[in-house]
């Protein structure tokens, strides 16, 4: 397939930035005299997406003859980077993948064009109903549209806890555990019966994320997300949820139980030793279950909800705001007509059920693939797994400019989130308790100094930002109710 030469430039500059880059061509040059050339910035993920996006973008064009679209890859690590290099550069995409706080990484810029000249009541018809409101949508900021989504709500928080049933069954197991306390019996079990050749239960990747998943079903998303309890404003790592996650983890670690090279493994690998028969049970997002399907078509899979603390579920998994930001367009785009055709197609139905067949994942218009998900057994339990176990929750971005400004500085600050500590505890066996009550300690000293300095520039920005005193993580959260 040829490549324009225009976009082989682009993408030289971005490539001496950055370690690696990949592009997905288009039409041949010749047929591109008189037409509009929209540039879109994107990443090769899920595995397969490079053909996909190319193919979905030829038949764009076959739809609309006077617009060709070029599409430049960047590695997904490296991806907010690269757009930004583009626009410092002056060689801007017309439309970029920046996804949840990449796109407010960008808007800060002033490099995102607000949407809402081109919607229409009908394009917001095809979204579910009250999706879309300004207030809970998760793509509006002060009101204006900035972002289309692309996956399902859920699908961004949703965790799901994966098992194979005839692992669990040799062992003596006729269904997957319940409480913390079941799976470390049976983990424990299933990786002694297996005698090296599979074993009972892995973290999910190096940064040992189930300990994040286990934790949202004992305290309040908020805690292992941010670490801090946004019932009550002030930090909480230290909270016994949190804390007692970290330790059946290391527990489990200690004793040799869970598959050994975890700590290497990337987002990629849990699936495929799950698919091979060598792991038997693991938490995980559920476009997981999609791919261990590729991989093993007959495998015993059951997919169920992650199980809780043996005291009771302190908490529900979060539904914080309808959808995640995905697609932006440039706010220097000299295209934008043709641009929001380009994104008219992305939020398109059609599209939206192309992706859904394509790569299994439930997408944020639920009328492309509702009636065939149902059917699907794998995904008809993601779907029971979803309204068994999500509830709606506060989002302080949403709520307030203060909300929007603390929480981005503490995105800002991935070393005052538990992961570091965490895995430290898990893979050194040291408690976890000493180390969270010292982040406590500097995310308090953090939250001080940030509200001090937006007060000093007559910005809004404190703990009652971060405070929703009403709200029960076991209910459905209700803004001003």
């Amino acid at each position: 397939m040829k490549i324009r030469p225009p976009l082989i430039a682009l993408t030289c500059a971005v490539a001496l930035a950055l370690s690696g880059c990949n592009l997905v061509g288009g039409s041949a040059d010749s047929g591109d005299a008189g037409k509009v050339t929209v540039t879109v910035a994107l990443v090769p993920d899920p595995p397969g997406a490079s053909e996909f996006y190319r193919q979905q973008f030829d038949e764009f064009e076959k739809a609309n003859p006077g617009i060709a679209v070029k599409v430049l890859e960047n590695p997904s690590d490296q991806q907010l980077n690269a757009v930004e290099l583009m626009f410092q550069q002056n060689n801007a995409p017309d439309i970029f993948r920046a996804q949840d706080d990449g796109m407010d990484r960008m808007a800060a810029r002033g490099w995102v064009a607000p949407l809402d000249e081109f919607v229409t009541p009908e394009f917001l018809k095809r979204f579910p109903a009250g999706s879309m409101d300004p207030a809970t949508s998760g793509l509006h900021r002060d009101g204006k549209l900035m972002s289309l989504p692309l996956v399902w709500g859920p699908w961004s928080t949703l965790r799901v806890f994966l098992y194979n049933e005839d692992l669990l069954k040799q062992s003596g197991y006729d269904g997957p555990p319940k409480t913390w306390t079941d799976l470390e019996r049976m983990a424990t079990k299933v990786t002694a019966d297996g005698k090296g050749k599979y074993f009972g239960y892995a973290p999910t990747a190096a940064k040992a994320p189930a300990v994040e998943m286990l934790a949202d079903t004992a305290v309040p998303y908020s805690v292992p997300a941010t670490g801090i309890d946004f019932r009550t404003g002030k930090p909480a790592t230290s909270s016994p949820g949190l804390v007692e996650s970290v330790e059946l983890h290391r527990r489990m670690q200690a004793a040799k139980v869970m598959m050994p090279g975890w700590e290497s493994w990337d987002g990629a690998r849990a699936f495929k030793e799950f698919a091979a028969g060598r792991l038997a049970m693991y938490a995980t997002p559920p476009w997981h279950v999609a791919e261990v399907r590729k991989l093993a078509p007959e495998i015993k899979l059951g997919v169920t909800g992650l199980p809780v603390p043996a005291a009771g579920r302190g908490a529900y998994l979060p539904l914080s705001k309808s959808f995640s930001p995905l697609w932006s367009m440039s706010a220097k785009s000299a295209h934008k007509a043709e641009s929001w055709k380009v994104m008219d197609f992305l939020a398109s139905e059609s599209f939206h059920n192309a992706y859904y067949k394509k790569f299994g994942t439930l997408t944020a218009l639920d009328s492309a693939w509702k009636a065939e998900a149902e059917k699907n057994p794998d995904q008809a339990a993601i779907l029971a797994v979803a309204e068994e176990t999500m509830r709606r929750a506060p989002n302080p971005a949403l709520a307030s400019k203060g909300g929007r400004a603390l929480t981005d500085a503490l995105a800002a600050k991935p070393d005052l989130k538990h992961t570091d500590a965490a895995v430290s505890s898990i893979v050194k066996n040291q408690p976890f308790g000493p180390a969270a009550a010292q982040l406590d300690r500097d995310l308090q000293t953090f939250l001080d100094q940030t509200s001090t300095e937006l007060k000093a520039k007559g910005q809004e920005g404190s703990a009652k930002d971060l405070t929703f005193a009403g709200w029960d993580p076991l209910k459905d959260f209700r803004p001003g109710g």
